[in-house]
């Protein structure tokens, strides 16, 4: 679709926050105003976060998004969603700190999308592409983006171990195929992480239903796809680099590809590419 669109209805979903481990509800209701906005409901005056680079505050296993003294965690799925869909405008309720988790995927918030409909908006869909190629690397990590005439995403992740070894996929990107080969991909974890993330406060939400465990034995549950891991690393990737254009609307055209790379990897990279003014409008 090239239009801007909202939802022709409200979607409503309570589930657990991954990390916070708090019961919240969370509504995305269709807006008149160009991008997406988080509000928490259960603040003083209901603040917004814009969903934006420049909003980004961490990236330590989820993207944190805050402004003033609000901010919202774990927007990646959500966010993945809404932009491959091709919602553009959407005010986002929330009466807590963390978008819900869920199944681990994006899945359930396509499904939801797909059930309220769209609702067409005036105006056509900002294009962009890149006028150069960025290339960003660290820790172990790199994220190169090259002018393309679609969007399309490569990813590779290798994480030493017998049952989480080297994987990759490689996509040109459309809601279709998002809805299909990325969005059930489910968020996972090596089992000798488990203790390290709880003892930073992280995954207290965390549990079966909603992650991949990967031990010594093998999967906690089977893989719903092939690669799931490098395409969950593809979901991930999605869901920030929306962040791009959270605040126009826009779409792009151009190959990323991204190699053990993570939150913290595509924020450096999106932030080379404002730096370098390397983001074209046609």
């Amino acid at each position: 679709m090239s239009g801007f669109h909202t939802l022709a209805r409200p979607v409503e979903i309570t589930g657990i926050g991954l990390h916070c481990g708090r019961q919240v509800s969370l509504r995305i209701v269709p807006d008149e105003r160009v991008g997406w906005r988080f509000a928490r409901l259960d603040l003083p005056q209901s603040l917004e976060v814009v969903a934006s680079v420049e909003n980004v505050t961490a990236t330590r296993h989820a993207t944190v998004l805050a402004h003033g003294q609000a901010s919202v965690s774990t927007t990646e799925h959500l966010l993945a969603a809404l932009w491959a869909l091709d919602v553009t405008h959407a005010r986002i309720e929330l009466d807590g700190p963390e978008v819900p988790i869920l199944d681990g995927s994006a899945l359930p918030w396509v499904e939801a999308i797909k059930e309220a409909g769209l609702q067409p908006l005036e105006g056509p869909r900002p294009l962009f592409g890149l006028n150069k190629i960025v290339w960003w690397e660290g820790g172990g990590a790199s994220v190169v983006g090259v002018p393309h005439d679609e969007l399309r995403l490569s990813v590779a992740v290798d994480f030493d171990h017998p049952h989480a070894g080297a994987q990759s996929v490689d996509f040109s990107i459309d809601g279709a195929t998002f809805e299909r080969e990325i969005a059930p991909a489910r968020t996972f974890t090596l089992e000798n992480w488990l203790e390290p993330l709880r003892g930073a406060g992280l995954i207290r939400g965390g549990s079966l239903d909603n992650a991949v465990v990967v031990s010594e034995n093998g999967l906690s549950s089977p893989p719903r796809l092939e690669n799931e891991m490098a395409r969950h690393k593809a979901l991930d990737c999605i869901g920030d680099l929306a962040l791009l254009f959270g605040a126009n609307g826009g779409a792009l055209r151009a190959h990323l590809i991204a190699l053990r790379a993570g939150h913290g990897s595509h924020r450096a990279w999106m932030e080379s590419c404002q730096r370098q003014n390397a983001l074209l409008r046609f």
